[in-house]
């Protein structure tokens, strides 16, 4: 495994109380290396198959493959084992693309569901609405999201942070 700079890293965080995990791979990380540090940041998280993931790649240069994707889904299901999962993801990606703001089964993660967005704040709040659908609706219905002044609920408490 490659070693990561201050420019090239993931950036994880956990919070308990909201049982939310945010991945940002910043810079031209090797997607192996980022599969083997989320799985290292995982072991430190009790029950991390109950956690929505927030996984912001707008800052990322590298490639993740469908290969790439398929390794974390195998290795996603040891790690749970029988417990189920129905976790929501949220991609915050720098483009829209077809099915933004819709949500959607997650291939290779039975019962998780995934929304793309382009912005943090929108993809952190409908992690954390309290009726996700209700939230895709009012934020479907409103203007463009970039560059609106909107903030996510603050990240506090017991982070865990690499």
């Amino acid at each position: 495994m490659a070693q990561s700079t201050e420019r090239e890293r993931l950036i994880f965080m956990a919070r308990s109380d909201l049982r939310v995990m945010i991945l940002r791979p910043i810079g031209r990380v090797a997607a192996e290396d980022l599969i083997e540090q989320f799985f290292t940041s995982l072991s430190r998280v009790e029950q991390p198959w109950l956690y929505h993931r927030l996984v912001d790649v707008r800052r990322y240069e590298g490639h993740f493959s469908a290969e790439h994707v398929a390794t974390v889904a195998k290795r996603w299901q040891t790690l749970r084992g029988r417990h189920a999962s129905y976790a929501h993801v949220a991609l915050v990606s720098p483009h829209r693309c077809d099915r933004w703001h819709e949500a959607s089964p997650l291939p290779g993660f039975p019962n998780e569901t995934l929304c793309r967005f382009t912005s943090y704040p929108h993809a952190f709040n409908w992690l954390t609405a309290a009726d996700r659908h209700a939230y895709l609706a009012q934020i479907t219905n409103a203007p463009a999201d970039n560059g609106e002044k909107l903030r996510p609920s603050a990240l506090s408490g017991d982070i865990l942070l690499d």
